[in-house]
């Protein structure tokens, strides 16, 4: 998938947090956003997925040659981030079940062969709310890469995990990579190493 901006600037109150913005982030590529906090990363990742909406400027999509209208690009996307939020009261299998209700998945996997990706097969039946923070993130991690999606926006993707847990994400992401569009917003430059670009706000 294509996404493309154009003169994109959002403003809270009387602040410019993001001011005309160009940039086209090309189908089957990887594109790192760095900058300090406060920067507007986090801004622009929700206004490329639809929770925000911008003050100027335009956002267009573009699937093999065909056109994506703003208000559909949540069925071909896929998002992680801090913001987001999973189920508590569920375990991790039913979290499973719920999300590939709504986005099937890249590969046939089963909940026994997710449980075993995502390490949690020794938290099979415990609510999602005692998990430590990592897992959490591991989950919300897993469920984005390996869903069946054209466009991937991960918000901080790094930022829960401890070095083992960083290197599956990296791993995970590297064989997940292929025929879609990521974006990745993160201050961490470990983050950007599969980026073939890296723009900064």
């Amino acid at each position: 998938m294509q996404v493309t901006i154009q003169n994109l600037s959002k403003r809270y109150l009387y602040d410019w947090i993001i001011r005309n913005m160009s940039h086209t982030f090309e189908s089957d590529s990887i594109t790192g956003v760095n900058g300090i906090n406060g920067s507007g990363k986090s801004t622009l990742i929700k206004m490329l997925c639809g929770f925000l909406s911008s003050s100027e400027g335009n956002i267009s999509y573009t699937l093999e040659g065909n056109k994506i209208e703003r208000s559909d690009v949540f069925q071909y996307m896929t998002l992680a981030a801090p913001y987001t939020d999973i189920i508590n009261e569920y375990d991790v299998e039913e979290m499973f079940n719920f999300h590939t209700k709504f986005k099937k998945l890249r590969e046939n996997i089963d909940t026994n062969q997710f449980l075993e990706i995502v390490k949690l097969r020794g938290n099979k039946g415990k609510q999602i709310q005692f998990y430590s923070s990592g897992m959490k993130q591991r989950l919300q991690l897993a469920l984005a890469l390996l869903s069946d999606s054209k466009l991937l926006l991960l918000d901080e993707p790094t930022s829960y995990l401890d070095e083992e847990n960083k290197a599956w994400f990296y791993d995970l992401l590297f064989k997940n990579k292929n025929n879609r569009t990521i974006i990745i917003a993160s201050n961490d430059k470990e983050d950007f190493e599969l980026c073939g670009n890296v723009i900064s706000l």
